[in-house]
Parts: C-alpha cells; sequence; structure tokens
C-alpha cells in the first residue's frame, strides 16, 4: 500500500466518523472529495502561504484552465483553515474564510457551461463539510 492509499483510506475513515457523530449524511460526489481533500492535506500540509485575497485577485487575469485550479486550491484552503480555525484571532472577520472559500468554489462551478455540480454543491454545503472536518480534527 502506498502512502497515498493509506492517507485516502484513513481519511475517509475520519471523515465517516465524523459525519456519523454529527448525525449528517453528505452527498457521495462531496463525501469522497472532503476525503481526498483531508488525504491530500495529511501528505502536503502547506496552507495558508500566500493571502487568499491575492490568490483570487490574481486568477482573475488568468486563462480558464489556470484560473479553475486557482479557485478550487483557494476554496480548498480555506475550507481547511475554517475549519481548523487557524490564527482566527488575526482573521479580517468572522466569516472571512467561509466568505472566500464559498466564493471561490461557485466561481470555480460556474467557469464553465453548464456549471459543474460538485464546486457548487461544496459551496452551498461549505458550513457542513466546515463542520465535518472540525470534528475531523478533534478525533
Amino acid at each position: 500500500m502506498t502512502n497515498w492509499d493509506f492517507y485516502v483510506k484513513e481519511s475517509y475513515d475520519i471523515v465517516r466518523r465524523a459525519e456519523c457523530e454529527l448525525t449528517i449524511n453528505l452527498a457521495h460526489e462531496v463525501e469522497a472529495y472532503l476525503v481526498h481533500m483531508w488525504a491530500h492535506f495529511l501528505d502536503k500540509p502547506q496552507v495558508n502561504t500566500e493571502p487568499i485575497c491575492i490568490k483570487l485577485l490574481e486568477s482573475t487575469h488568468k486563462p480558464t484552465a489556470q484560473r479553475k485550479a486557482i479557485l478550487k486550491e483557494v476554496g480548498d484552503e480555506c475550507l481547511l483553515i475554517n475549519s481548523m480555525e487557524w490564527g482566527r484571532s488575526r482573521w479580517p472577520s468572522t466569516n472571512y474564510y467561509s466568505d472566500m472559500g464559498q466564493m471561490a468554489y461557485i466561481t470555480r462551478a460556474y467557469l464553465v457551461r453548464p456549471p459543474e455540480d460538485l464546486f457548487d454543491d461544496l459551496a452551498v454545503e461549505f458550513q457542513t463539510a466546515t463542520r465535518i472536518l472540525r470534528k475531523c480534527r478533534i478525533n
């Protein structure tokens, strides 16, 4: 078993346990996304290395393929930071990372036609995903 396989297996167990404890059932696609995002974080924990607003602003001048990648990265980063509450005392506002993450995901969803349902769902379920990942942190 490779490290990645191990991270995904453990991440799945952690996310499912959190869902069960919170009595939340996410859509399969959103759950799978959270599992892989958490596994990626375990493998490469570089988060918040550049201000989120700068990344969002810079993405507006990029070609669609690059913009999609940046918006996904920003959404994921905001979800992790919001869930883990890293540096909360220095946040510009209590909703900053939540608002920025939702904006990144919804922009990513509607960047192409037809819209990508997964990223639309992530924007809508941002607070629920935050609760699940926050529970993962505690477990």
